[in-house]
């Protein structure tokens, strides 16, 4: 599993580490042994490593990899800048 980071993340961390810049890309990818359409997030860190989320349902995994994937490109860099856009 090289990097890959197996300590589940909750969501609020992950949505931390994006703010502070630290999540470099994420994506979402279907559970196994859940109902279908259960999704996780996966995060790659500037450091290298991979985090995965615990599986949630559908609609929570969508509005989470949103905040995350806004706080990666854009709300993080205001925030540790200050700068308006």
């Amino acid at each position: 599993m090289g990097d890959e980071k197996l300590l589940n993340p909750r969501v609020i961390e992950l949505e931390g580490m994006a703010m502070i810049g630290k999540v470099k890309k994420a994506r979402m990818e279907d559970c196994e042994d859940f109902p279908e359409g259960w999704k996780r997030i996966v995060a790659e860190l500037e450091d290298g490593s991979v985090y995965k989320t615990g599986c949630m349902e559908p609609d929570a995994a969508k509005r989470n990899f949103m905040v995350i994937t806004l706080y990666s490109r854009k709300w993080g860099k205001l925030i540790n800048t200050g700068d308006e856009e």
